[in-house]
């Protein structure tokens, strides 16, 4: 059974592992329909590696932005 990931997932995965020089985990999702999750390898590489799953899963930027702003306020006091 072949798994389908939301578009760009596979890029985005690719691109980070690239850029940190990190292995990526080999599978992504554990189970079938509704019960399909993360499976721990992807939440331990993320964890560990700072990935966010919402680049990662939706293409977000804006939570990457606004982590980014919050740690220089942060350092900035």
């Amino acid at each position: 059974m072949q798994i389908t990931y939301p578009e760009g997932v596979l890029d985005r995965l690719t691109l980070f592992a690239e850029w940190t020089g990190t292995t990526p985990p080999k599978r992504l999702l554990n189970g079938e329909g509704e019960d399909r999750t993360f499976t721990d390898e992807l939440l331990v590489y993320c964890d560990q590696n700072g990935l966010s799953l919402d680049w990662l899963w939706l293409a977000d930027e804006k939570s990457l932005v606004m982590q980014a702003f919050h740690a220089a306020r942060e350092r900035a006091h």
